[in-house]
């Protein structure tokens, strides 16, 4: 219960972030980096996991997200950037995130972030160096669907908007949409039938049907989105008012193409 005076806790490492087998410390959250993503604040966790003897402090990257800039939700405690076991590789001793978190860079994301190398038997850094992580646009979780196939079915939802797009791969396999209300019914004329399957590997795949593409008649009313997914993989999906595909969203630090903070 909080009271007057006291301050409030805000976030931090806990305990379900692992501890190394070698050192047994419980890991402590040395730096977060956060910035604006789509529509939500993507948060990179510097996570302290012990100071050994002889080598740097094992710092890795873990992700999290938060709607509100203060309540955030970590659902996999692996690291996303991880130290290497390997001494003489350029991150053997810690890495570390840089402020702006990620770029966009045409369909993928570009993540740097510092290197120590460190020097075997001593806690020092060693050689310092910049590295490069490279991670589909979008591309934090995904549903995959094999052979058999899976069904993903949203809660109701609002949009605005007049186009659905998917960031989808599924080259070999495919992918169809319907749209139904809160009662389970299919909506026409954007029923699982009327689907065009889509057979691609993009970040930016229009969804038609053949009765039309356009979902402004439905802006504003409550409907789920229901996905028949069959070997493939997909990412992110949204309604957007271009043709285009924009997602008006967050663009994190930004990236080639981009004029402002805005998608």
């Amino acid at each position: 219960r909080w009271r007057a005076g006291e301050p409030t806790l805000w976030v931090g490492a806990d305990r379900l972030d692992p501890p190394r087998d070698d050192l047994k410390v419980q890991p402590q959250l040395y730096n977060l980096d956060a910035v604006a993503y789509e529509s939500v604040l993507l948060g990179l966790f510097t996570i302290w996991r012990g100071q050994p003897a002889d080598r740097a402090k094992p710092n890795e990257i873990c992700l999290g997200f938060s709607r509100d800039g203060f309540h955030w939700y970590r659902p996999d405690r692996r690291a996303f950037i991880p130290v290497s076991e390997r001494y003489g590789d350029w991150n053997w001793g810690n890495v570390q995130s840089a402020g702006g978190c990620c770029l966009i860079v045409g369909d993928k994301l570009y993540f740097y972030v510092s290197g120590r190398a460190g020097e075997k038997g001593s806690p020092g850094s060693g050689v310092c160096s910049t590295g490069l992580a490279v991670l589909r646009r979008d591309g934090f979780a995904s549903m995959e669907a094999g052979e058999i196939g899976g069904i993903l079915t949203t809660r109701p939802l609002r949009f605005s908007g007049r186009y659905l797009f998917v960031n989808v791969a599924a080259r070999e396999g495919e992918l169809r949409v319907e749209l139904i209300d809160e009662r389970g019914r299919p909506v026409k004329p954007f029923g699982l039938e009327s689907c065009i399957p889509i057979r691609s590997d993009s970040t930016t795949q229009m969804v038609r049907w053949k009765g039309g593409d356009d979902l402004s008649s439905l802006a504003g009313r409550p409907v789920r989105f229901r996905f028949h997914l069959r070997k493939g993989g997909l990412y992110a999906f949204w309604v957007s008012s271009e043709r285009s595909g924009a997602s008006y969203g967050y663009v994190a630090a930004g990236g080639p193409g981009f004029v402002g903070p805005r998608d």
